[in-house]
């Protein structure tokens, strides 16, 4: 295996990462590269391949002559090549916990879960080869037999973020591979090796035919190039976006205009509400999980806790309390929870955010700082629909607490947004939480958990601006990367009205 995380041997050079395609290992055709950075220190991981038009050209092509033979393969064949990548993750999985750390700044422990999710995963999409791609329909027609049938849309082009780069990844392609197709991959700029060309060197190693999997990386200059590529260019059948609204957006425009089918998982903004009977420790806990981890930078972080004016104070007190003890620490501590911001940008992106609420009127219970390439943990109290930090997403350690007087005026608030990801409810009352979860506009609810859950058989995606397009998951992926066809067959004949 490649060590993805040493400098050149012995001496200062930093290494070059090619990209992968057609099963080979090249380098951008015309020569360029960028750089990934830790994004704690700064310092240079890697210099990477920055693929050209040309270049993402010769992935689809090489995606496109796989993909017949890849179809072709029984399913206990592809199934078994998705069991050997899992044994091999597992047994490399320290050196993609180490990557996450350093070229996205997770702490141990988000890594550690990140990569928890990845066998659970590879062995979803094993099981999915042989799931069942065809129904029979009765018929109002006598010897008629309606059947359907699906199989692989063919190539598909999956655009990946930089927050959790290896999960988010691999969920973006594993299903369709597992269904037949190929796929090309382009992580973010700011993950090309934790969310791409690490998983090229594993499923290659795993004995995956030449072309069925191809990641191309760009710089950020690029990645509009690789977009326009994947929309424009007929062989891709599908596309897979996560990461921004705004992007997102883009792409299905884009895509609607060239008849093009997107699946898409996008932004949050995302809403806890506890009761006046939770248990006020646990919701605590719950609410700090779900708005702190990897450093507020999940599409599912907790933005907005609405809690019970009866108990408001209380937990108010338990949060900050509990909130103050996490410093920002560096993410190679295993004690790490809050690391650093994923780069300069995105930093003074919630600098100003923050600032803004405070200068409106919020007042910051603890946090509200940035230190060097970190953010401290914020809580804000006295927000109002009219700031930024009551309607955009953050994506940093930030949130905020608002009373509220009855559910009616809860379930308002969680669904005062354009957003409909996530959300959770925390009581002591399980039934009256499912009753509640019902009223929330958001793809996923959770009772007595944080908004940050996943599990990857089960059915991820959000409603408005957190995405469509179909469904993360085994049998959403039926439905997003196969073609169904009705075939009717009239076994004897039947009169004709001329």
């Amino acid at each position: 295996m490649l060590d993805w995380l040493k400098r050149g041997s012995g001496d200062t050079k930093v290494p070059a990462r090619e990209m992968f395609i057609g099963g080979a290992w090249s380098a951008a055709s015309n020569e360029k590269t960028f750089a990934t950075d830790n994004s704690t220190t700064g310092d240079t991981i890697a210099q990477v391949a920055d693929a050209t038009a040309d270049d993402v050209t010769a992935a689809i092509d090489a995606a496109t002559k796989a993909q017949p033979d890849w179809a072709a393969l029984p399913p206990a064949a592809r199934a078994g090549l998705f069991h050997r990548a899992a044994a091999l993750f597992v047994e490399r999985q320290q050196d993609f916990v180490d990557m996450l750390v350093a070229e996205t700044g997770s702490g141990f422990g988000k890594a550690m879960f990140e990569c928890s999710l990845v066998p659970l995963a590879l062995a979803e999409a094993a099981g999915l080869t042989t799931r069942e791609i065809g129904e029979i329909y009765p018929s109002q027609v006598p010897g008629k037999i309606n059947r359907t049938l699906r199989s692989p849309a063919g190539v598909v082009g999956a655009i990946s973020p930089w927050n959790f780069p290896l999960y988010l990844s691999l969920r973006g392609f594993i299903y369709a591979l597992a269904l037949g197709n190929t796929a090309v991959l382009k992580p973010s700029e700011d993950s090309p090796l934790s969310g791409g060309l690490m998983l090229a060197e594993l499923f290659n190693d795993a004995g995956f035919p030449a072309g069925v999997f191809n990641v191309v990386t760009t710089s950020r200059d690029g990645a509009a190039m690789v977009g326009n590529a994947f929309v424009d260019d007929k062989r891709i059948a599908v596309m897979s976006f996560t990461g921004s609204t705004r992007v997102g957006q883009l792409l299905a425009t884009a895509c609607a205009k060239a008849f093009k089918p997107i699946v898409l998982e996008l932004g949050g903004k995302n809403s806890m509400i506890v009761r006046k009977d939770a248990d006020l420790d646990r919701a605590v806990d719950l609410a700090f999980f779900g708005s702190f981890l990897h450093q507020g930078q999940i599409c599912m972080s907790c933005d907005k806790v609405l809690v019970d004016r009866s108990i408001y104070d209380a937990f108010v007190e338990k949060l900050v309390a509990k909130t103050v003890n996490f410093v920002p620490t560096n993410p190679d501590e295993q004690t790490c929870v809050v690391g650093p911001i994923i780069n300069t940008r995105q930093l003074r992106r919630i600098e100003a955010m923050v600032d803004s609420a405070v200068k409106a009127g919020a007042k910051a219970e603890c946090g509200g700082k940035a230190q060097g390439p970190f953010y401290t943990a914020t809580v804000l109290t006295r927000v109002t629909p009219e700031m930024d930090v009551w309607t955009d997403e953050v994506f940093g350690p930030v949130t905020t607490v608002t009373p509220f007087d009855s559910e009616d005026e809860a379930i308002a608030m969680a669904n005062d947004t354009p957003y409909g990801l996530s959300a959770s409810v925390v009581t002591g009352d399980v039934l009256h939480g499912e009753l509640l979860a019902e009223r929330i506009h958001a793809g996923m609810v959770h009772i007595n958990d944080s908004t940050v859950h996943d599990e990857p058989h089960c059915p991820f995606s959000g409603i408005g601006a957190s995405g469509g397009g179909g469904k993360w998951g085994p049998k959403g992926a039926i439905e997003a990367f196969t073609t169904q066809r009705w075939i009717s067959t009239q076994r004897q004949p039947h009169p004709l009205p001329f």
